[in-house]
């Protein structure tokens, strides 16, 4: 008897069953994964992870079709800003004194009326000293910076050398020319002897900062912020088979090695 009474229910059953089946009903909330929270080992890895995606080879070749025969001739300043002063001479206090005055009188051949006006300012000065405070970038830096820029066909000129060839240029020969302005001779070498800027600056052991701008017309050509570490050295990505597994391998990147990545992510963007 149980199994006929169990028999007889489930077509009952079914109708129900496919009735419920067929109606609509709202998706089901979907369960995002969960994330990994970040640690300072990933901060690390992320700061120290490398910045270029493009081979040395393209970037160049990219630039050098960019300029033509025609590569820009580059001064470099390490570590020294350049800014709106434009004079080494400044001051804080400034005392002008004005004088007017007019003279009326006879002569036996007619009337002379004489007027007369002057004006005299005086402005204590001192001159200022850039180089205090300021290290330059180290050589192995440099050398690898301008390297490859060389290699790219851009020029690179030295800001001292050409500040005591634009000396020299305007000296006469008897040498009784005052101290010259520095930074007015700095403004006037970079015209005649450079197309662009290159600003360097350190802010950290793994942090550098580049600025690229057109000595004709001020235009700001490129700006990064890297770390100058090169993708051949990403730490992430190195890793060493031993007796115990594989092992990850800390890179050593050399201060040369940063200079030439440096010189590569300015040239990719002036090139673009």
């Amino acid at each position: 008897m149980k199994r006929l009474a169990l028999a007889l229910c489930m077509p009952l059953l079914a109708p129900g069953f496919v009735l419920a089946a067929s109606q609509p009903h709202e998706a089901a909330p979907m369960i995002a994964p969960a994330q990994k929270p970040l640690t300072d080992e990933d901060l690390k890895n992320d700061r120290s992870a490398p910045q270029r995606a493009e081979s040395a080879e393209v970037i160049i070749t990219r630039f050098k079709a960019a300029f033509g025969n025609q590569p820009p001739r580059m001064a470099v300043f390490w570590n020294r800003a350049f800014d709106d002063q434009v004079s080494d001479w400044s001051s804080n206090t400034r005392g002008v004194v004005s004088t007017r005055g007019s003279l009326n009188g006879e002569v036996p051949d007619g009337n002379v009326n004489l007027q007369a006006q002057g004006q005299m300012a005086a402005q204590g000065e001192y001159r200022s000293n850039r180089s205090v405070g300021l290290a330059g970038a180290a050589f192995e830096l440099q050398s690898g910076l301008v390297s490859q820029m060389i290699q790219a066909g851009v020029t690179v000129v030295d800001r001292a050398a050409i500040m005591r060839i634009t000396d020299n240029t305007l000296e006469t020969g008897d040498f009784s020319r005052l101290s010259p302005d520095q930074r007015r001779l700095e403004m006037r070498a970079l015209g005649e002897h450079a197309d662009m800027l290159l600003v360097f600056r350190k802010l950290a052991h793994d942090k550098f900062e580049v600025e690229v701008l057109d000595i004709r017309d001020g235009q700001i050509r490129a700006m990064l912020s890297s770390n100058g570490v090169p993708p051949e050295k990403d730490k992430t990505r190195q890793w060493k088979a031993t007796d115990h597994g594989f092992q990850k391998v800390e890179q050593t990147v050399t201060l040369d090695e940063i200079g030439q990545e440096l010189a590569l992510q300015t040239l990719a963007k002036l090139g673009r």
